[in-house]
């Protein structure tokens, strides 16, 4: 079963076993739910593009500079 945003999972029984639920969606829905259970989901207070900047930065080449000679 599919629905706008949620994917029902079969297991190869064809038993339903997961849901995928986008969050975007259906989060503010499932808070509660959640909550419940002990599950908190935690939005990133960073923006989307400031983040996927940053983890390019990660993969460019840098420098290791030795701070324990840097002042001798």
């Amino acid at each position: 079963m599919n629905s706008s945003g949620i994917t029902i999972e079969h297991n190869t029984k064809g038993i339903p076993t997961f849901a995928r639920i986008d969050l975007k969606k259906y989060g503010n829905e499932l808070k509660d739910f959640f909550a419940s259970k002990g599950v908190f989901v935690d939005e990133s207070p960073y923006k989307p593009d400031f983040v996927a900047k940053i983890k390019r930065a990660e993969k460019q080449p840098s420098v290791t500079i030795d701070i324990d000679n840097l002042w001798k």
